[in-house]
């Protein structure tokens, strides 16, 4: 999937959540830990034969809390079910080239209705989507199913404005690969934090 693919879906995500209530869009700084495991061919004395970059860029998305379906709310107690559309950009020169990272990612989410501690909104998120990956020195772009889960909390600052304290995501790529090792995974932590600007 490429960038501009990304793009259109979150723009359509975006419109759908600009109509509906209990919907917000939101922008972020990203810092993502981009642990890849098996990348020579033969492992320096002592190694553990792994590369771990921090990668930093933008990250960008909407999210809709569904608190009724046509007339009837839905009884979940203190929590409200929704669902996230989001996409991130990462970036890190090394080795003379750089690192390009590029996710979309839709996630089920599950927030609290009201706030609690530090006067904030607690919630999860857990989802896939396509992860957009290059390393340095090649010229193609790895595409490879990533498997996500979060939480983040968000604080109320105006009536339409919230402050993204923080967002700590783990997420995997399915089937990546890098190097020569015959058995390689990966593994990224992503810590976010930025501003929400909510739909009522």
């Amino acid at each position: 999937m490429k960038l501009r693919t990304i793009a259109i879906f979150l723009a359509a995500a975006l419109a759908s959540a600009a109509a509906h209530a209990q919907s917000g869009v939101y922008l972020s700084m990203d810092a993502q830990q981009f642990d890849q495991i098996g990348v020579r061919a033969i492992p320096l004395p002592h190694s553990q034969n792994t590369d771990r970059p921090w990668l930093f860029g933008p990250g960008f998305g909407v999210y809709y809390d569904v608190t009724h379906l046509g007339k009837h709310d839905l009884k979940t107690g203190p929590i409200v079910l929704g669902i996230d559309g989001r996409g991130d950009i990462l970036r890190l020169p090394a080795y003379g080239s750089q690192y390009d990272r590029e996710d979309g990612i839709l996630s089920l989410r599950i927030a609290t209705k009201s706030t609690t501690y530090f006067h904030s909104t607690p919630y999860l998120i857990a989802g896939l989507g396509i992860g957009h990956t290059r390393i340095p020195s090649r010229t193609y772009y790895n595409n490879n199913l990533i498997y996500v889960a979060g939480i983040g909390f968000d604080r109320k600052l105006h009536r339409t404005i919230d402050w993204r304290m923080i967002e700590v995501a783990a997420s995997t790529l399915g089937g990546y690969q890098v190097g020569y090792a015959a058995q390689q995974n990966n593994f990224q932590i992503t810590v976010s934090t930025g501003v929400v600007f909510r739909f009522h």
